[in-house]
């Protein structure tokens, strides 16, 4: 199974108390589940709504190119691939 990294941003960065991380995963939804796992219950009400998928605010980018989140299950990884999980931005 591919052995990607996981760039994390502030919110996931803060509750995971890690920059970046490497999981395995056949897919993209493989891969965000694995963020889940590893950041237990808080981690996964943050980052999934209560029917399962990626929030919406949520933007994910799997090395230059900007996922569509109803479609990560068809997503296949490679080996050494990096996936970005951006927070939802706010401002003032």
């Amino acid at each position: 199974m591919p052995q990607i990294l996981i760039k994390l941003y502030t919110t996931l960065r803060l509750r995971l108390k890690k920059e970046q991380l490497w999981v395995e995963g056949k897919t993209a939804a493989d891969a965000v589940r694995r963020v889940a796992e590893e950041g237990g219950p808080e981690v996964k009400k943050v980052l999934f709504d209560p029917d399962g998928a990626v929030r919406n605010e949520f933007v994910l980018a799997l090395d230059s190119e900007i996922l569509d989140r109803g479609s990560l299950g068809k997503v296949r990884l490679k080996e050494g691939m990096v996936l970005h999980i951006f927070p939802p931005i706010s401002g003032g």
